[in-house]
């Protein structure tokens, strides 16, 4: 009884007592099969279960938590796997790969990990290489389970900078650690750093490897660690977009946000959220059956706190005061004061106001501090709520369309325009003009 109540009690004891059972099962089974079927009950050896036993090389879970590869014992072994747990009845182990930097592995399920980064013995930078496992692989997702890397470049938090040298053009650069992907042969992903835990990219598998670099600024301490799964997809799955997006979307609703965008934090402020420079991607959603349209809002809202304010901000208006715009008016005014034209946006084709039915000209690109693609209200009140706007436009997509610069103060306590967009919260229910986006979706019924 005790060893029983250990065994339910162990993940690990369970797979390891249900294999010293199951076999037997099985082998017993299929011998009274054979012998029934041969009509033969004097004595006639029955051919030996493990002679004729085979099984798929399919996904299991592992003991460990991770994801792995269905092999034999020897099998993984030999291809340097961890056997963590029973699959195919018992008859197999699964298989599970994790590099170290400067690995290299071709097995589908393969993790990155490191779970506290040193300075002084991890190697800088660390890369690794994912190949793949056969010629008709297509795609590579990447799902970040867990990325904390250091903060992009962010606005002073204090009245002063201390150092004297804050440049607000660089508002969101990755200047500390920076996380990149390659793609041989094809448009690589943008490179991102921060906290991106939840996030994922699909890229194409290229046929010399796919590496992915973290490198990071020794000098500089920070909390860092990571777990990166690569999962390989054949060109003919149906769990990869079909269009060319970097991240991709299933299900009638849910949420989605910028890379850098950590959704632990709710209270939203001029450093608390900024977006990153130098992205350019579309996020898809994929079109379920009996759907017509697909909404979005900011998943956070609030105009009464004054440290939590809408989950998204992108440049600044033509406006000014940076409120909202769509279409040509995105980008800040040539007017202001020594101030570039600023070009992100979202695009979304024909993106219109919800009271919408049918699939009428929208906007194409929304801007400034407030959700709203209505041509006729640009300026909000100030306490209207942050608007919903939906396209009927297949294929549903949420493109990303950010620059390399920020039209953030040069100074924290120099009032120049300059910042009149960018680094001000618009009218109340509006986000910061460098926020980024942290958004809800779901999708209507035709």
């Amino acid at each position: 009884m005790v060893l029983v109540e250990i065994l339910a009690n162990s993940k690990q004891m369970n797979w390891l007592w249900m294999c010293l059972v199951a076999p037997s099962l099985v082998a017993a089974t299929l011998q009274n099969k054979t012998t029934s079927e041969k009509g033969d009950r004097t004595g006639r050896q029955a051919i030996g279960v493990f002679n004729v036993v085979k099984f798929p090389n399919d996904a299991c879970g592992g003991t460990n938590n991770l994801n792995g590869t269905c092999y034999t014992a020897s099998e993984c072994t030999s291809k340097g796997g961890s056997s963590q747990g029973a699959c195919a009845s018992c008859f197999g182990v699964c298989c599970t790969f994790s590099l170290s930097c400067g690995g290299s592995a071709s097995e589908n399920n393969t993790y990155a990990i490191v779970t506290t980064y040193s300075t002084s013995t991890d190697a800088d930078p660390c890369i690794y290489s994912f190949c793949k496992t056969s010629s008709d692989i297509c795609k590579l997702r990447i799902d970040f389970e867990i990325m904390t890397v250091a903060v992009p470049y962010a606005l002073p938090t204090v009245t002063t900078d201390p150092n004297g040298v804050y440049d607000g053009l660089q508002s969101g650069k990755c200047t500390t650690d920076v996380v990149s992907i390659t793609n041989p042969g094809g448009k690589a992903p943008p490179t991102i750093c921060g906290v991106n835990t939840g996030q994922h990219m699909f890229i194409d598998a290229s046929d010399s490897c796919n590496d992915i670099k973290i490198d990071i600024d020794t000098g500089v301490s920070n909390t860092r660690a990571w777990q990166i799964k690569v999962t390989q997809y054949t060109c003919s799955s149906q769990n990869i977009p079909v269009q060319n997006c970097l991240q991709w979307h299933t299900g009638t609703s849910g949420t989605f946000y910028g890379f850098a965008w950590e959704v632990a934090t709710t209270a939203i402020t001029s450093s608390s959220h900024i977006h990153l420079q130098s992205q350019y991607y579309d996020i898809c959603f994929r079109r379920e059956r009996g759907y017509c349209s697909l909404c979005f809002t900011p998943q956070i809202y609030s105009v009464i706190a004054a440290t939590s304010w809408t989950s998204y901000g992108v440049s600044g208006a033509s406006d000014g005061a940076g409120k909202s715009a769509i279409d040509s008016l995105c980008g800040l005014s040539a007017a202001i004061a020594a101030s570039p034209i600023h070009a992100d946006y979202i695009e979304v084709y024909n993106l219109q106001p919800s009271i919408g039915t049918t699939n009428t000209v929208g906007a194409q690109r929304i801007c400034g501090t407030v959700w709203n693609s209505a041509a006729t209200a640009v300026i909000h009140a100030a306490a209207a709520a942050a608007y919903t706007s939906c396209t009927w436009s297949t294929p549903f997509k949420f493109g990303v369309r950010f620059d390399a610069q920020e039209a953030t103060l040069k100074s924290p306590v120099a009032a120049t325009a300059q910042n009149t967009a960018e680094n001000a919260l618009g009218a109340l229910g509006g986000g910061w003009g460098l926020t980024g986006f942290y958004m809800a979706f779901w999708q209507n019924a035709c």
